[in-house]
């Protein structure tokens, strides 16, 4: 298996954890990314699956990330 895809699998993870200390007035840290909104996390779980589903071979039929999306997938090493 990819090592990358291993990170994308941990990224997914790392949402889901995120997501269960959830309340409406928080945002979200991770890797050092900070004020990340919950429609960010759904956005950065949509690239990582897209990779899962690709085989480690970037986002085919997405736009490229930006901003602090891309800050994220590129502490993963999904993102060059």
């Amino acid at each position: 298996m990819n090592k990358n895809i291993k990170g994308a699998e941990k990224l997914i993870k790392d949402i889901n954890k995120k997501r269960l200390n959830w309340n409406e007035r928080s945002m979200f840290t991770i890797k050092g990314v900070r004020n990340l909104s919950v429609s960010d996390l759904d956005t950065i779980e949509l690239y990582a699956n897209t990779y899962i589903r690709n085989g480690g071979y970037g986002f085919p039929g997405l736009m490229n990330p930006l901003g602090e999306v891309k800050e994220v997938l590129q502490k993963y090493n999904l993102v060059a």
